[in-house]
């Protein structure tokens, strides 16, 4: 499977322990190597990986203000398959310290539906959290205030999806066809449309009569998420803080 992935990351050397941070106002930077994003469906948190060969950092992204409030860095230790699932542990100092599940597609209702690596959950330390994951993920990210998720129906027809931060505390986890693990959506909008282009990706949305939103993800600048009305000026837009997009198995 191929997986197209670009990221920002608010992102700070990471030292080897759980670092408590204030709220960070770095201008983000490009990160070269995502692992995957968890966006937590039972806490109001989400982790941004990275990998570097065994190296692993994650960020800890706090709900409702998009901050980082914590850093860890592992080592990524043996990959393990168990009951459908491969198991990659976590290393600290040489003693396990967490581990990453992740899906094996073939197991899914629909093994072509993973555009992107299915991962379930992740455990760091003591604490376990579910991580969102939907059926034909083309993007993923999130801003300071929300995240946001286009993806295909079974026919192939783009969906925005956005689970705006202020609703995570009492967001409760749902299941869906396609193996799908999420919480209910701030807002659904269907039948976008795609360009594409030496630089990335546009996605655009009618929302309504007068609202568009377009989303964007390039190799230069990252991505945004822009809400337009009455005219082609964005009347609001949010840069995404990580992002991954993820692609059909060809």
């Amino acid at each position: 499977m191929r997986f197209l992935i670009a990221a920002l990351i608010l992102l700070a050397a990471c030292g080897p322990r759980p670092e408590q941070t204030a709220p960070s106002s770095t201008v983000p930077r490009q990160a070269d190597h995502l692992w995957f994003i968890c966006d937590a469906i039972d806490a109001p948190t989400l982790f941004v990986f990275e990998r570097d060969g065994d190296t692993v950092r994650v960020a800890e992204y706090d709900k409702p203000n998009g901050a980082i409030v914590t850093r860890h860095e592992f080592i990524a230790g043996a990959e393990e398959g168990a009951a459908g699932s491969v198991y990659t542990s976590l290393l600290r100092d040489g003693a396990d310290a967490g581990a990453v599940r992740a899906l094996n597609p073939g197991m899914l209702e629909t093994p072509g539906a993973a555009f992107t690596t299915p991962i379930s959950s992740v455990r760091l330390d003591d604490r376990t959290v579910s991580c969102r994951w939907l059926p034909r993920t083309r993007l993923m990210g999130f801003t300071g205030r929300r995240t946001i998720v286009v993806h295909e129906d079974a026919d192939g027809d783009l969906i925005y999806t956005s689970y705006d931060f202020a609703n995570a505390a009492s967001a409760a986890a749902i299941e869906l066809s396609d193996n799908a693990r999420t919480t209910a959506f701030s807002l659904e909008v269907r039948g976008g449309g795609e360009t594409l282009n030496a630089d990335g990706v546009v996605f655009q949305f009618q929302a309504d009569s007068e609202t568009e939103i377009i989303v964007t993800e390039t190799r230069e600048t990252g991505g945004a998420v822009e809400v337009r009305r009455h005219g082609p000026n964005p009347s609001q837009t949010e840069q995404l803080i990580a992002a991954q997009t993820g692609e059909a198995e060809t």
